[in-house]
């Protein structure tokens, strides 16, 4: 219990000293060091229909994001992120909490903090890198964010950093403890070549171009994953009156004796279009190779950072999506989605409204349905107030 209180005085009075540094910092000083993040409040019910059970899920989420920059080349940045959660956990393993906050990193920088029957303290170092650029050179050390994607909602080509599409609660994304070097021979142009390793100490090393044709952003990259699949892929990004087409294709080639796993491949497209009154309109498609007899679930698209190779529960996925902002303070949207092959469908309306200045309400629903043994039919309500400083 005091290591509950101690911890908790420093989640929240790092937000209060958060607030005094922003007012306290001199005009020179605000270009040399920046500090900001979020507090957020988040309550979760949950029902599953085949165990007719119902959870009511409580989370507290904080992140600190510090940057130093000592010259105009350098850049040392830090960033955490913790975690109360408040659930029935009564009947968790030491292996099922460790897999609920398992660092991807090679550096072990998560930690449970505080265990219960009903609540979990957590707190991660989630990135921690110095970098050094000029105008045509740059290199980034540490955990980071490598983000090779080009498309909305299907990332084929983002083969460093896995994630969930449906955890809406995490808009940084995961990092890589890695090492990225970046070239830029033109305006337009950029060759990189990046290096990481995971929790289990497996290498994944790559080299992406990037260049211009005629307005269109197109891509190129190869290298290994998780030391065990070879991986070649493209992607392109570009607009035809005002629609923007992107596209990704990814190819692996495993080193592993299981045929079924030698050649996996996906390959997504989408379309994306704002009208002149701000509707957003987004569709796209994607189609991944799986192993025969793949087994996943839906609780693996909720909880757990997708592998590169596969993104999916079933071959075949399409996904539209719909914004619009009501007024300057109110946005609506709505999400849907078909898992085709088994059938399974997702449905996800939500809600945001800036009721103060950095201070956002938002109330979303996820339901998934559908007529298929992988199929865990639930609902998933959120209801947030975030925070931002």
């Amino acid at each position: 219990m005091k290591k509950f209180i101690f911890f908790g005085f420093i989640f929240f009075g790092l937000t209060v000293f958060a607030q005094d540094v922003d007012s306290l910092m001199t005009p020179a000083k605000t270009k040399q060091v920046f500090f900001n993040g979020y507090i957020s409040g988040l309550y979760i019910p949950m029902y599953t229909f085949e165990t007719k059970q119902f959870q009511n899920i409580g989370w507290l989420h904080n992140r600190l994001n510090f940057k130093w920059m000592p010259t105009k080349n350098w850049d040392i940045s830090a960033e955490l992120r913790t975690r109360i959660m408040f659930q029935d956990f009564r009947g968790y393993s030491p292996e099922q909490f460790k897999m609920m906050t398992q660092d991807a990193g090679w550096l072990n920088l998560s930690w449970n903090l505080v265990k219960s029957n009903y609540m979990l303290f957590t707190t991660s170092v989630e990135r921690l890198y110095v970098a050094y650029q000029t105008d045509n050179f740059s290199i980034k050390v540490g955990r980071q964010r490598i983000n090779w994607s080009q498309a909305l909602t299907f990332n084929p080509n983002d083969i460093f950093n896995g994630y969930s599409f449906f955890d809406f609660d995490y808009p940084e994304r995961q990092g890589s403890d890695a090492i990225r070097v970046s070239s830029y021979p033109t305006g337009t142009s950029v060759v990189e070549m990046a290096a990481k390793l995971s929790y289990y100490g497996k290498l994944t090393m790559a080299g992406l171009y990037r260049f211009n044709v005629k307005g269109w952003d197109m891509q190129l990259f190869g290298g290994l994953v998780n030391s065990t699949d070879l991986t070649i892929g493209t992607g392109f990004s570009g607009d035809i009156k005002g629609v923007n087409l992107r596209g990704e294709f990814s190819y692996y080639y495993s080193t592993l004796t299981n045929p079924e796993l030698k050649n996996t491949y996906l390959a997504t497209i989408g379309v994306d279009y704002i009208f002149n009154n701000s509707l957003f309109l987004s569709v796209s498609g994607m189609y991944n190779r799986l192993p025969k007899d793949y087994l996943s679930n839906l609780t693996t698209l909720l909880t757990a950072p997708m592998s590169p190779k596969y993104l999916s529960i079933t071959e075949w996925t399409v996904c539209a999506q719909i914004s619009y902002p009501f007024n300057p303070l109110l946005t609506g949207s709505f999400t849907v989605m078909s898992f085709i092959n088994s059938p399974i469908f997702y449905f996800g309306p939500s809600i945001d409204y800036s009721a103060l200045k950095n201070l956002t309400l938002s109330a979303m629903v996820q339901a998934f349905t559908g007529f298929s043994s992988q199929s865990s039919n639930m609902i998933l309500g959120y209801l947030r107030l975030k925070y931002n400083f």
